[in-house]
């Protein structure tokens, strides 16, 4: 079995590392070969900073054939919001018959079982071109919950401050902005309080995320990540296991990696996922891997 897991940039590790971490508990492949494509087309200048849509398209959608060509996966797990918004709209999507999943259901899923209460209420922090997209907003609303339970908050540059340090003091600083501004954006908040993490590199500053919304809101804070409830459909579907899998773990990427990213993501990896750490040490760098436009 092959997966190919893809970002638009390294927040995606974190589902890598949980598939690897899972695979110890539930093997439920022989025999399988997890690849992290990173998305991102220069280390310069994110999917964020496009305007025009129809550009995240292209290049995505460059970036999927690349993956498709050079790689031959059984399966593509898009652990990003931001691309899983942008995927639907690609070529890719049309023609290709690679199964694809991304992040989004997982997301939506996930929210939807937790609030339960009228007076609950969730922000759901996200990139730009995920808030803009009101994908979650909808989805939600469509399942029954009030808009007014909803508070939606986009955080421009968030994924690439929590790349270079998760805990650094400008990642807590821009986190604390976005949460105080998220609290002036409604009038009450109930009995408990939700945060969506709609981001993958959300995962990486979890805890800074709860101890800023505790310290900013008078009721209970839960912090909702769908990193790892995106892997549930493949361990739910398996009808077999065996004694132990053969697991290995590649990154590739056409940017070069910073080393302070290489040390602060591996360092969360090593204890519960070396390959993933070890692969992102190891990390294949590949000029030219797929094209911009």
């Amino acid at each position: 079995m092959r997966i190919v897991i893809t970002d638009s940039g390294l927040g995606g590790l974190s589902v890598v590392a949980g598939l690897e971490t899972r695979l110890k508990k539930q093997p439920i492949f022989e025999n399988v070969e997890l690849i992290f494509f990173n998305s991102l087309y220069s280390v310069e200048f994110g999917y964020s900073l496009i305007d025009d849509f129809s550009d995240k398209v292209k290049i995505f959608n460059n970036a999927l054939n690349s993956i498709e060509n050079n790689f031959q996966p059984d399966l593509i797990l898009i652990a990003c919001n931001t691309l899983s918004v942008v995927y639907p709209h690609t070529k890719f999507s049309q023609n290709s018959k690679t199964e694809v999943k991304g992040i989004l259901d997982s997301g939506v899923d996930l929210f939807k079982s937790f609030i339960q209460e009228r007076n609950d209420k969730i922000i759901i922090f996200g990139t730009p071109t995920t808030i803009i997209s009101n994908v979650y907003n909808d989805e939600l609303i469509n399942a029954g919950i009030k808009a007014s339970q909803i508070v939606n908050q986009a955080c421009p540059d968030l994924e690439s401050e929590i790349q270079r340090d998760p805990i650094s003091d400008i990642t807590k600083n821009s986190i604390s902005k976005f949460v105080k501004e998220a609290a002036g954006s409604a009038e009450y908040f109930g009995k408990t309080l939700y945060a969506g993490l709609c981001c993958t590199h959300y995962g990486y500053s979890e805890n800074v995320f709860l101890e800023t919304l505790s310290l900013e809101f008078n009721c209970e804070v839960k912090t909702l990540n769908p990193n790892i409830k995106m892997l549930d459909f493949l361990f739910d579907a398996s009808k077999k296991t065996y004694s132990n899998a053969k697991v290995t773990v590649r990154v590739v990427t056409q940017v070069i990696l910073r080393e302070s990213e290489i040390k602060s993501l591996s360092n969360i990896f090593s204890s519960d996922s070396p390959k993933t750490a070890t692969a992102l040490r190891d990390y294949e760098y590949i000029q030219n891997l797929f094209e911009k436009v």
